[in-house]
Parts: structure tokens; C-alpha cells; sequence
């Protein structure tokens, strides 16, 4: 099951598809499609990860990037969609990305009730 949403992440207006963890004829659960609404509207905490994801990138491939700070995180990290996950007392909503440096498993910037939880690559969460 996947929608599109409008959502600010890092600065720019993105329209991302949303998929939700869910079996084939599972409903969604309203747990899932409120976690979807409050991580729209956490545009400060979304913003604020940004620091983090560069850390992330510098930490993990800095001889790639080959300088000390990142200007411009959509050059290596590009937000492909919303992954909700199926939990009926938390909102964990992750930013799924691809990543230049990794483009077989991209990374994953987790967010849990609408603060920033960790980040890695996408297996972290699916």
C-alpha cells in the first residue's frame, strides 16, 4: 500500500510515496496513518536530523566525499519514500534514501515518535 505526500525534509519540498508495513489485505492501521500526519508536521525535528545524516555520511565515506563538511546532502543522500512501521503504540517513520556510496542498500533515517532515533542502512528497519 503506498500514497504520495508532500513533506519538507532537509529544506526542500519533497512528494514522496509512503509505503506502510503491512501484510496483502492487512488493513492500515490508524496507529500507521497518524504516525504519517505527526511526521509531516515534525518539520523541526525532520530539519534537524540533517546535521546528523552529514555526520553519518563523513563518519562513513569521507574519503569519498573528500572534504571536512557537506554543503549540499542531495548530492550523496536522495529521500526515496516514507516506510511506516506496524506498531500500534509508537509512530517509527523512516526516510528511506539512496546513497551514493552505497547504492545497494541506501540508508535509513529513523525517526520514533517524532524524534530522531538512528540512522544506517535500510535494513536497519525493514
Amino acid at each position: 500500500m503506498s500514497d504520495k505526500i508532500k513533506v519538507k525534509i532537509w529544506g526542500r519540498e519533497l512528494e514522496l510515496g509512503v509505503t506502510y508495513d503491512s501484510y496483502s489485505g492487512e488493513e492500515i492501521l490508524d496507529s500507521q496513518k497518524d504516525a504519517v500526519k505527526a511526521f509531516v508536521n515534525a518539520t523541526t525535528n525532520v530539519e534537524k536530523s540533517l546535521e546528523l545524516v552529514k555526520k553519518y555520511c563523513l563518519t562513513e565515506n569521507s574519503s569519498d566525499i573528500g572534504a571536512s563538511t557537506i554543503d549540499n546532502i542531495f548530492k550523496f543522500v536522495a529521500p526515496k519514500y516514507l516506510y511506516v512501521v506496524r506498531d500500534e503504540k509508537k509512530h517509527i517513520v523512516s526516510i528511506m534514501c539512496n546513497y551514493k556510496f552505497d547504492m545497494e542498500n541506501g540508508i535509513a533515517v529513523v525517526f520514533e515518535n517524532e524524534q530522531f532515533s538512528k540512522i544506517g542502512k535500510q535494513d536497519i528497519i525493514l
